[in-house]
């Protein structure tokens, strides 16, 4: 009778702990969130805006099993987003199409790899953004160089995801087929990325500027673009090609640019790679950044870094190096950020080689989510555990002022 006493005493004990854990709080119309998912093989970042129109950045997947999977290898990274963004959905207008995907440039942690790929069924490999897409349907997806896929040159667009960039276009060309449109991303274009649900509502104060892609920057006016380089493109890396977007809600705004880069290191011929510092002269102040690049050596420059002035740094990493600890001394510099902003990070593995006094800048790792408030005056940052099925809340931060 004692051991069935304690035994029933234990279980209560497990349900009152699980009771007690706490979930992020639905959204609601109104609220603008942003996702960046945690899986440990790429980027990821799913954006509800207030209408509840949905854009999806990235699904990425470098198929590394060295690297490892949140929560577990049970499935794919794909998938696990698709997962995440399909509990998501299940409070919004459609819970079956993301309105925009957009992949910001041709790597495998952005968009999947031909490394570990599952067969599929209509023609295709299925990793990251094709692994997402047997799951949820994309109402529009958006690329740097549809429909020529010629910039700088085929041959280095084929060569940044060798074997995958095949897949892609089979998968483009069904689920067209299917009635999914493309578009190419047009630097400095307003709105290309559009709500679609209640527009009226919100137009006077929520706008999605195009900053960057393809070598080019936003002129600051107008919706033109201006090349940034004089010398050969194609001794680019992709990098230096990524998409780079504002997302402006009230007196909140964004920053993404994939894997945007910011200086030069000797791996590469090009001197031209610094789009960094036009980006941040036509960007001007934010409250959130996603860290360029994963904070890589070539990333996240002093003068960037300073006139964005974040209150709130999200690195979504991977490896032992997102972030290296160069970048990170720098961001974390006085001199460089002098209102030191919060620093949120998807993945743990990058722990032991920043050393304890550079990692103890983070907050918890996990699911990073932005939820900006009605109206965009204010906003809050949670961490969802990313090893859990339920992602209940480990960490939340203050209600934050927009600026």
């Amino acid at each position: 009778m004692k051991r069935i006493l304690l035994s029933i005493v234990g279980i209560v004990a497990l349900m009152a702990g699980a009771s007690a854990q706490t979930y992020l709080p639905e959204w609601q119309e109104g609220y603008m969130d942003i996702h960046t998912i945690a899986t440990g093989r790429g980027d990821a970042t799913f954006i509800v805006m207030p209408d509840g129109t949905t854009l999806m950045i990235d699904a990425g997947d470098n198929g590394k099993l060295k690297d490892p999977q949140h929560p577990d290898t049970t499935k794919r990274a794909g998938e696990w987003q698709a997962i995440y963004m399909k509990k998501v959905m299940e409070q919004l207008p459609d819970k079956n199409n993301v309105d925009y995907a957009m992949i910001t440039h041709f790597h495998d942690d952005h968009m999947g790899a031909v490394r570990q790929m599952l067969p599929g069924e209509n023609g295709y490999g299925l990793s990251g953004i094709t692994l997402v897409g047997e799951f949820v349907g994309f109402d529009k997806l958006i690329d740097r160089a549809y429909p020529d896929y010629d910039f700088p040159s085929p041959k280095k667009i084929a060569n940044a995801n060798k074997g995958f960039m095949e897949e892609y276009h089979k998968f483009t060309a069904y689920k067209m087929s299917k009635g999914m449109k493309m578009e190419k991303f047009r630097v400095g274009a307003l709105n290309q990325i559009a709500m679609v649900n209640n527009p009226k509502k919100y137009r006077k104060n929520f706008e999605i500027r195009n900053l960057a892609a393809n070598g080019e920057v936003w002129t600051g006016t107008g919706e033109e673009g201006a090349k940034q380089y004089k010398g050969d493109p194609t001794l680019f890396d992709e990098n230096v090609n990524s998409c780079a977007i504002r997302i402006t809600y009230g007196d909140f705004r964004y920053y993404n640019g994939g894997d945007l880069s910011g200086g030069n290191y000797k791996i590469y011929k090009s001197s031209e790679r610094d789009m960094e510092t036009p980006v941040a002269k036509v960007c001007g102040e934010v409250n959130v950044i996603k860290a360029n690049h994963h904070g890589y050596y070539d990333t996240c420059n002093g003068f960037f870094m300073n006139v964005l002035s974040p209150d709130v740094v999200v690195v979504d990493a991977r490896s032992n190096n997102h972030p290296v600890p160069s970048t990170m001394a720098r961001m974390t510099d006085p001199m460089v950020c002098p209102e030191q902003p919060e620093y949120y990070i998807t993945v743990d593995k990058a722990r032991e080689k920043l050393s304890e006094e550079l990692w103890n800048h983070f907050k918890p790792w996990g699911h990073i989510v932005v939820r900006v408030y009605e109206g965009g005056a204010e906003y809050q940052v949670f961490v969802l555990d990313a090893d859990k099925l339920d992602t209940p809340v480990i960490y939340k931060s203050d209600i934050k002022k927009s600026r």
